[in-house]
C-alpha cells in the first residue's frame, strides 16, 4: 500500500445526485477525490474550513472522533475504500508515546486533520479506481 498526501479542495453540492461531494486533491499532482456524503457531514468539514468553532473544542471532537482525544497528538488521517463502496478513515494518534489507530467517519476524520493540522492520506490504488485525474 502506498500513501499518498491529500488536501481538502472544496466541499460541493452535486446536484445532479442530490448530494454532498468533498472533493480531496492529491498533492502536487492534478488527481482528484470525489467522496460522497450526506449534508450533515458536509457541514462538519465546511465549517471548519471557514474557520467557524465550537467553543468547547474537546466536546466537540469527540463528536467527530467518538473519542475523548484531550492529550492526544493526531499524526495523520488515512482515507481507505471497502469493497461495498464506501469511505471511512482512521485516525492515527499518539497518547502518552503510544500509538492508536482507531476508525472514525470520513468526514468527522477529514474535518479534525484540518483543525489539527494533520496530513491526510490516502492508498494511491484508490485514484485509480475512483478517482479523477485532470491531464
Amino acid at each position: 500500500m502506498v500513501l499518498k498526501a491529500v488536501t481538502i479542495d472544496s466541499v460541493r453540492s452535486a446536484l445532479m445526485k442530490g448530494e454532498w461531494v468533498i472533493i480531496l486533491k492529491g498533492e502536487c499532482t492534478e488527481q482528484y477525490l470525489p467522496i460522497y456524503v450526506g449534508p450533515s457531514q458536509a457541514n462538519i468539514v465546511k465549517r471548519e474550513l471557514m474557520g467557524i468553532r465550537f467553543f468547547e473544542a474537546e466536546i466537540y471532537e469527540r463528536f467527530l472522533a467518538g473519542y475523548n482525544m484531550a492529550g492526544s497528538n493526531l499524526e495523520s488521517v488515512v482515507v481507505e475504500w471497502s469493497r461495498n463502496g464506501h469511505f471511512h478513515a482512521k485516525l492515527l494518534l499518539k497518547v502518552r508515546g503510544e500509538c492508536i489507530k482507531m476508525d472514525c467517519p470520513v468526514a468527522g476524520a477529514l474535518a479534525l486533520a484540518f483543525r489539527r493540522r494533520a496530513r491526510i492520506l490516502v492508498d494511491e490504488s484508490i485514484f485509480q479506481k475512483v478517482g479523477i485525474a485532470l491531464s
